[in-house]
């Protein structure tokens, strides 16, 4: 509610039951909530998911899928101030054991009649924040700073991919910088990955004006048959966005989106509103398609907790120790918990007692810096100087326009050619060796399966042959600058 409304204005709002504001954080009310499986993430569904449902069977629907947290849209909560209504809303709600911690997506404009009737609505449902689309323009936004300083509610904007005003981080940006902290954005994945945006890569550069994020998932399709077949089954506005596009949206999981890197990217924040599930396909019969979306989501979390039993620290965090430079060591410093290279050739030898291994799961966090490149060796042996002859190096590149290998390629064995990983941000990069099998993976995603030809034969200047031997980092690159920590490994 206002920080000091007139007399008159103060009892229109404790008509409405809006006599106090709560005075603790959201986060500390989120911490009560149940959300086993999900890492304290407020997971829960954009009822838009359920929108051929009456608002009670969409509330079964959550209830059964294991979910207590809601982002409404209109048809399920629909917008009024009227006392006996926001009472009805509230007892259909605690009934049902669902908690509505957002709603949207609303439009705004210069009105602040209308403005202010929703931020009234929000404020007696005891939202954490506002889904919106509003006009970008100076009256809008104007008026949104004042009302968002009042209420103490956020205005999350929300995009809607290609052809809408607000298609990029960019454009969410360029409205938001210099304006009030509680007007950021509601972040779809979805359609951020519309816009060829890599959702992580925009959480990343939203920071703290993160107030709401919609989990979706997008298949870019590169086969022309399958695109022939799709245009023949897919609803109009579906088949639109394939031909102008190439992309469809798909089940959690099934797609492009990098659960993990979202999550990380989350709690890197401190990430505390809900996390909003939202499944717009087969609307008829969504559930099990959110039920393997939703497992999607628990297995990303799954990842980001796991103990990592019998993984055993290759580096200790602050020297050296147990590790072994050959040429150029001024490529290799050590800040802040991180190895960070930068310089000429050079290569980084684990020495330690691990070594060697012949199967075994390897896992490092990396973060590249943008044009940079670098590398991850395996199964390798020391040697004074050059390209190490023996093993195999998964590539460390997400945006070095030089090497078209990116980031999870077995270095001219197996090459990954798009770009996964966005610049500036953590990422694990997860080797598996057992027999002649190389699995990599990059945040849990599997992005390269590689099983040795029977007849493989080492070449004249590189073996690239699966056999045993110890790890090394890359660097080679004086314009490059590569971060890596936590290396962690355990023999199969």
């Amino acid at each position: 509610m206002p920080s000091n409304p007139s007399r008159r204005r103060f009892l229109q709002l404790s008509a409405l039951g809006l006599g106090a504001l709560v005075s603790r954080p959201w986060g500390l009310l989120a911490a009560t909530e149940d959300a086993s499986g999900y890492g304290g993430f407020q997971v829960g569904l954009q009822s838009y998911s359920l929108r051929n449902f009456s608002e009670q069977e969409a509330l079964d629907h959550t209830r059964k899928l294991g979910l207590s947290v809601w982002e409404a849209y209109p048809k399920h909560v629909p917008i009024s101030t009227v006392p006996a209504h926001i009472a009805e809303q509230k007892k259909i709600l605690g009934d049902a054991g669902v908690r509505l911690m957002s709603f949207g997506v609303v439009r705004f404009d210069g009105n602040e009649t209308a403005a202010r009737e929703i931020f009234d609505f929000a404020h007696a449902m005891g939202l954490s924040s506002i889904s919106a689309d509003p006009n970008p323009d100076q009256v809008t936004f104007d008026m949104l700073d004042k009302l968002v300083a009042e209420y103490k509610i956020p205005v999350a904007i929300h995009n809607h991919g290609p052809g809408h005003r607000y298609n990029s981080v960019n454009d969410v940006l360029a409205v938001v910088t210099d304006r009030h902290p509680l007007i950021g954005a509601c972040v779809d994945t979805g359609h951020y990955l519309r816009s060829n945006e890599d959702p992580v890569d925009v959480i990343h550069k939203l920071g703290q004006r993160v107030f709401g994020v919609h989990l979706k998932d997008v298949r870019t399709i590169y086969d022309d048959e399958e695109k022939a077949r799709l245009m023949k089954v897919l609803d109009k506005g579906r088949a639109g966005h394939l031909e102008r596009e190439g992309k469809i949206f798909t089940i959690l999981g099934e797609g492009e989106l990098n659960v993990v890197g979202v999550l990380r990217q989350l709690r890197e924040l401190n990430y505390d509103r809900n996390v909003s599930l939202e499944y717009e396909e087969n609307p008829e019969n969504p559930l099990s398609d959110i039920e393997l979306c939703l497992k999607t989501v628990r297995d990303a979390v799954a990842y980001l907790d796991d103990p990592e039993e019998g993984f055993v620290q290759l580096w200790d965090g602050k020297s050296f120790e147990n590790w072994k430079i050959n040429e150029s060591p001024e490529t290799w410093k050590i800040e802040n918990g991180e190895i960070i290279c930068n310089g000429p050739r050079s290569h980084l030898f684990y020495t330690g007692a691990l070594a060697p291994c012949t199967d075994f799961e390897l896992k490092v966090d990396v973060m590249a810096e943008p044009n940079s490149n670098a590398g991850i060796y395996f199964h390798t042996a020391y040697q004074d100087s050059g390209w190490p002859k023996a093993g195999f190096e998964t590539q460390v590149n997400n945006t070095y326009h030089k090497d078209p290998r990116k980031t999870g390629s077995l270095y001219a064995v197996q090459d990954v050619t798009r770009q996964l990983i966005p610049d500036n941000v953590w990422w694990t990069q997860h080797v598996i060796v057992q027999g002649k099998r190389v699995i990599i993976k990059v945040d849990g995603k599997v992005v390269n399966d590689y099983t040795q030809p029977a007849d493989a034969q080492a070449g004249k200047d590189f073996d690239r042959i699966l056999g045993s031997g110890t790890f090394a980092l890359q660097g080679h690159d004086p314009g490059s600058t590569v971060h890596f920590r936590n290396i962690r490994a355990k023999k199969l």
